[in-house]
């Protein structure tokens, strides 16, 4: 007999149409991959005929490929990718949506095991990610139709993603296991995540090249809960992910240990959680939890004290004000910790330019890289959450309808709801201050580069944002409207960063800068120094694109406002 746990949430997840969405888009994606790397003429590129179709010098036999073959590389690759933006949606709501919803304590209420529910979450969270790679499939059967698989790489190179997607599960059921709140639980699931898959990878990218000995080990090693840096050195042996020319072991031989074994911690932290049933204090909205006297060492700690008395409502938009305090992620404890984390990294980016950026121009460059991708990769983690909530927690928790009767009109609703979520939206950009500053004292040419990554980041900024409360106008949930809003960012953001890298390869390039000029990062990235002339030259219609669009979202957000606000 199914798990009752697991059957509920399987049907439950399979019954959306947003899931249906995403399995849709998950063929897709592979399938554009295939098409682009698909070898011309039966050949992949760097490899030697093996085999002929006759004798003599005609040799009319087709060779097939032994070597760089970015066929299985591309399809592992973006199956790793695509795992990350959808794994983290569903598994990091599976505990704490039981929690908002008060039905948690139902479940330890029933004949259920406390066995049996953390099983049934487990099942669903680990089951949702190898349907998706059962959906592939089909795609590495073109593997062997293609012709010259190797066994070796093509099972270990399922063996990288079968272990990701259990750890990526796993983490971030840990995660919603530990929030009180859907939308924190998606937030700190979607950071995590991304922090293990391509924040590990920054250190070594900057300085491994440099580094010798015990550093470069450290560097080397870094990356190794990476699923990325475990496929690059599984299928790219000649990269510097395999560490065979400086005697380390290859990055997916110390991967797959070490995520089974940050799999087990996690489940044994989610089996901590939920071995008993939550007590009244730990419930949804519950009273009390925020009155816990906190350590002599904690209020130190806080430059914004949590139990100071409030001023009141301005008389001008009480609503910017009732926000700012009631908002999860806009509340100034989370939003500190964000802005202390992104200080702490660009301290550390800085020191690293005024070390090593005389000598260097290569770190420098390099440094500047990483500090426009952190600054926008931020931006698109952190403002979509804070506006995603917005319209959805009033609908979902039965607020609206108050809301509706206040003299407040459609405008000034609309204003209380967007303004609250910029000044926190660009705390995390505020932080990379100190390394822009450091750039530009080593090299002062560095201040015209900056200036025109600026418009790129304050449009970054917006687009997010309204991106967030257009979806929870229409969306009625907030972890979905959520989801939604990361879904919708990460689409603009990396999608066209995937023709960027595929450029002069798979695409041409004129056809690549035509599509990669939509992402931000991209467009960032290449106003640098030694960015590339073809995505430059689309700046301005960068710009013009990304303020049409908000501008298109700002109408239509404003409009459905207040449509929702004549219907109820």
């Amino acid at each position: 007999m199914m798990n009752p746990v697991l059957q509920k949430d399987l049907l439950a997840l399979l019954r959306l149409k947003r899931v249906a969405a995403v399995q849709f888009l998950f063929v897709v994606v592979l399938a554009v991959m295939v098409l682009g790397s698909w070898p011309q003429g039966g050949v992949v590129e760097g490899s030697t005929a093996i085999g002929g179709g006759g004798s003599g010098g005609g040799g009319g036999g087709r060779g097939a490929v032994r070597g760089a073959d970015r066929f299985l590389l591309g399809l592992t690759l973006g199956q790793i990718v695509l795992l990350v933006l959808c794994v983290p949606g569903v598994a990091g709501v599976a505990v704490s949506g039981e929690r908002e919803q008060n039905t948690l304590e139902m479940l330890y209420a029933s004949r259920l095991r406390p066995g049996e529910i953390i099983a049934g979450k487990l099942a669903m969270a680990v089951g949702y990610p190898l349907l998706l790679l059962v959906m592939a499939l089909p795609f590495v059967a073109l593997l062997n139709w293609r012709g010259d698989v190797r066994g070796g790489d093509l099972f270990w190179a399922y063996a990288i993603l079968l272990v990701t997607s259990v750890f990526l599960a796993l983490v971030s059921l840990a995660v919603s296991a530990w929030s009180e709140q859907s939308a924190t639980g998606l937030v700190i699931s979607y950071a995590t995540v991304l922090v293990l898959c391509a924040g590990v990878l920054v250190p070594a990218a900057i300085m491994l090249d440099n580094a010798q000995g015990m550093t470069a080990q450290a560097l080397h090693y870094a990356r190794a809960l990476s699923p990325v840096a475990a496929a690059l050195s599984l299928l790219q042996p000649q990269s510097n992910f395999n560490g065979a020319e400086r005697g380390m072991t290859p990055i997916w031989q110390v991967f797959l240990p070490l995520a089974a074994l940050v799999s087990v911690a996690c489940f044994a932290a989610l089996v901590m959680k939920l071995r008993r049933a939550p007590s009244s204090s730990e419930a949804f909205g519950a009273a009390g939890a925020a009155d816990v006297e906190r350590s002599f060492a904690r209020k130190v700690l806080f430059l914004i004290d949590p139990k100071k008395q409030p001023k009141p409502f301005a008389a001008w938009n009480p609503l910017i004000g009732k926000e700012r305090r009631t908002g999860g992620l806009r509340s100034g404890r989370w939003m500190i910790r964000t802005f202390y984390v992104c200080l702490l990294l660009s301290l550390g980016l800085a020191v690293m330019s005024l070390y090593g950026g005389v000598e260097q121009g290569d770190l420098l460059r390099y440094v500047a890289q990483v500090v426009v991708a952190l600054q926008i990769g931020m931006i698109g983690l952190v403002a979509p959450s804070l506006t995603s909530a917005a319209v959805a927690s009033e609908i979902e928790g039965g607020t609206w309808d108050l809301l509706r009767l206040t003299p407040r009109g459609g405008g000034a609703i609309f204003l209380g709801k967007l303004l609250p979520a910029l000044l926190p939206a660009l705390l995390p950009a505020l932080a990379m201050l100190p390394a822009y500053g450091a750039l530009c004292m080593v090299n002062p040419g560095y201040v015209v580069y900056l200036g025109r990554v600026v418009p790129v980041v304050l449009l970054a900024v917006l687009f997010c944002c309204l991106v967030g409360l257009t979806c929870s106008t229409f969306i009625a949930n907030v972890a979905r409207a959520t989801v939604t809003a990361y879904l919708v960012v990460a689409a603009v953001f990396i999608l066209p960063l995937l023709a960027w890298l595929a450029a002069g390869n798979q695409l041409a390039e004129r056809t690549a800068a035509s599509v990669a000029y939509l992402s931000p990062l991209v467009v960032a990235l290449n106003e640098l120094p030694g960015g590339w002339a073809a995505v430059r030259d689309y700046y301005a219609l960068h710009l013009w694109t990304i303020g049409g669009g908000c501008a298109a979202m700002l109408v239509i957000s404003w409009v459905r406002l207040n449509v929702l606000l004549r219907q109820g």
